[in-house]
């Protein structure tokens, strides 16, 4: 028989991220700054961080995965939106805060005004 495969950090990180993602999917998130509406979290922001064609490094996807419970926290607790921009009819707004010693950067997304989670961002 041969070795058994032994998980990489990113692999660590990436199995704990889905399942705390899986469970965050099942209730969503109410923004504030949206005067309480749902932000949906879908298969399109789990895609969209680890997506390959990103070009991330390991440690910039670990520091992603890492940071969702924050992300969660910071749509369910702001009430001010940092950034707007629509593009090809959708739109994208952009929350920013200090949690936890970490700079993360938020964005959703709408298209047909339902809503999403796209990605977060970790300012080093």
């Amino acid at each position: 028989m041969g070795k058994k495969h032994k998980r990489s950090h990113l692999e660590k990180a990436q199995v704990r991220a889905w399942r705390f993602y899986k469970r965050w999917r099942q209730a969503g998130s109410r923004c504030p700054a949206f005067g309480g509406e749902t932000i949906y979290v879908t298969r399109i922001g789990w895609d969209h961080l680890v997506d390959p064609r990103k070009h991330r490094t390991a440690k910039e996807k670990i520091r992603r995965f890492e940071a969702l419970p924050l992300a969660k926290k910071l749509l369910e607790v702001s009430t001010t939106v940092q950034e707007h921009r629509q593009d090809h009819g959708i739109s994208f707004w952009a929350f920013q805060a200090n949690l936890d010693g970490k700079k993360i950067k938020v964005i959703v997304s709408a298209k047909n005004k339902k809503k999403c989670f796209l990605s977060v961002i970790v300012f080093k």
